[in-house]
């Protein structure tokens, strides 16, 4: 099972293809990846300062001559941190565009999730009870 973050647009009552289902943990994409991810996940910030990062990581270890497995090192701990904390820096970047962190939800899939989440607004929404409960 795995925990996802729900949240949501400034306009609360946006479409649902505007929800976003953070997946906390590691990711594994995110490792491999590194800033194309970020890119792709349109964390266009967390983009630029995890390259400046890297550039800062490169250009340290040629500056002071480091040996390449030093630098192998260095790149592999900074991806492992960007595969374990990238979903957080998505949810920073959500935040700053002014979505709020609404829910969490314990679920196998994201689709799942969405199913619980979506379930559970149903559940607890006037509007989806039968009209003869009303009377």
């Amino acid at each position: 099972m795995a925990v996802f973050t729900v949240h949501l647009p400034p306009q609360r009552r946006a479409a649902p293809e505007k929800i976003w289902f953070l997946q906390d943990g590691f990711s594994k994409w995110a490792f491999l990846l590194g800033p194309i991810w970020l890119l792709w996940k349109r964390a266009w910030l967390a983009a630029l300062g995890w390259t400046l990062l890297l550039a800062a990581i490169a250009g340290f270890g040629a500056l002071f001559k480091l040996p390449s497995y030093a630098m192998s090192f260095a790149g592999l701990a900074a991806a492992l941190v960007l595969g374990f904390e990238g979903e957080r820096l998505l949810a920073w970047t959500l935040q700053r565009r002014g979505y709020v962190e609404e829910d969490v939800v314990i679920a196998d899939t994201e689709e799942e999730a969405e199913e619980v989440y979506f379930g559970r607004l149903r559940a607890s929404s006037p509007e989806s009870l039968p009209s003869e409960s009303l009377a």
